[in-house]
């Protein structure tokens, strides 16, 4: 809802550092009892005094980011791309991403796009994931163009329909998307930092800053995107359409894409 990952960025507010700064707290591995452990318990115990005097943590995982992405395919994975290389410079982890408000019929319909973007991921991005595509609720549509229109209706009124509409919207999304897998990665992706973390902190007496280096270079590298050899389209299969060739393992010109989506009805521009 912010636009993009950089807002805020003059004050130290981005969408980076506040997944840095609301991350799970760690010690290096050289810490013979975990300082959060110390902290916890002596919450526990009712030491006050030992809560706000206590050396906290120095290390936090950032929390793994999930972005939202748009309709269609070619913009819809730029975008994914454009703000996903922000948080891989900030060594933020990006598990991948759902993808929203998709038409449910035409050439750019829920289905085709799903097919397109899953194949991206798979051979360009395989450790990141589209972990489910959101169509458009046509009732949600109606209800908030009724809304702004409607001069009459009571506040309660007004939050009442806002609730139901998000009723709704919750309930198409659990059908749609992975959560459960979303945790799942979110939680594993978390875990590997912080022993990556902590394995290269115990060689950092020796190493020093080629450490830190590296393990930065490490983590943010595996979340980034993957080259993969594409094979050139063979001049004797130039007339097979777009399924047929990358079935076949050929890949199609510019110019035989263009043709062929202009005359299944895809928009131009």
């Amino acid at each position: 809802g912010v636009g993009y990952p950089a807002v805020g960025s003059i004050t130290g507010t981005d969408n980076a550092s506040v997944a840095v700064a609301c991350g799970r707290p760690f010690d290096d591995a050289s810490s013979s009892t975990s300082q959060v452990d110390i902290i916890s318990s002596a919450c526990e115990d009712g030491m006050g005094a030992a809560c706000h005097g206590a050396e906290a943590p120095k290390n936090r995982a950032p929390i793994p980011v999930l972005l939202v992405g748009k309709s269609g395919v070619g913009d819809a994975v730029d975008s994914f791309n454009l703000n996903a290389t922000y948080f891989a410079n900030r060594n933020v982890p990006v598990i991948g991403a759902i993808f929203n408000k998709l038409s449910t019929e035409g050439f750019y319909s829920l289905e085709n796009c799903k097919e397109a973007i899953d194949m991206y991921f798979s051979k360009r991005q395989p450790k990141r994931k589209a972990y489910g595509y959101i169509p458009e609720i046509p009732s949600l549509k109606i209800a908030r163009e009724a809304m702004a229109k409607d001069n009459v209706s009571s506040e309660e009124e007004k939050l009442n329909t806002s609730l139901q509409m998000a009723d709704s919207f919750v309930e198409e999304f659990s059908k749609c998307v992975n959560v459960h897998e979303i945790l799942r990665d979110a939680e594993e992706v978390t875990t590997e930092y912080i022993r990556q973390h902590q394995a290269q902190s115990s060689q950092g007496s020796i190493n020093g800053k080629s450490a830190a280096l590296k393990r930065d270079h490490n983590f943010a590298g595996s979340h980034s995107m993957q080259p993969a050899k594409i094979p050139r389209l063979d001049p004797q299969v130039s007339k097979l359409n777009i399924v047929s060739a990358r079935n076949a393992g050929f890949s199609l010109t510019r110019d035989q894409i263009e043709a062929m989506a202009s005359a299944a009805g895809a928009a131009g521009g």
